[in-house]
């Protein structure tokens, strides 16, 4: 699929077609790797990175809502289950009794470690396979060559 509309400007629409198949195939191909291997979703991992980031791996609810761009009772959800996993503890927030803090366990620590490098090698595969595609390609060619723009 072409990106060049005529006259030479970008055709954004076509853009945007090749960015949403791609997020699906990558989305798809991570998704299935991380449930297999470790027994977590994407979103319960970058929650899990998130946490082992930070030197003493806390981070209140509220600021994981930020840090996943989803809302509270996702979170929630989350937290719930990798608290039932053993991988995360939440506790009142000390200095307000009205906020929860979650802090990741080693055994969290070390899930995200391996999850993140299954990760990893899921979406190198992914944008190879989509670098050949003729869907992607010039996506791809875009994202890897174009200078790293800072996330945050």
């Amino acid at each position: 699929m072409e990106t060049w509309g005529p006259g030479g400007e970008v055709d954004e629409l076509a853009l945007w077609r090749q960015l949403a198949r791609l997020m699906e195939q990558v989305n798809s191909a991570a998704s299935r790797r991380l449930a297999r291997s470790h027994g977590v979703s994407t979103g319960e991992l970058l929650l899990l990175l998130s946490l082992s980031e930070r030197r003493d791996g806390t981070l209140r609810i509220s600021e994981l809502v930020k840090a996943l761009g989803t809302n509270q009772p996702s979170v929630s959800r989350m937290v719930a289950r990798l608290e039932e996993a053993e991988w995360v503890v939440r506790r009142s927030a000390a200095d307000d009794k009205r906020g929860v803090d979650v802090q990741v366990t080693e055994a969290g620590r070390q899930v995200a470690g391996a999850a993140e490098q299954t990760l990893r090698k899921a979406l190198t595969e992914t944008f190879d396979a989509a670098a050949v595609s003729d869907s992607t390609a010039s996506l791809i060619a875009r994202l890897r060559y174009a200078p790293a723009m800072p996330v945050d």
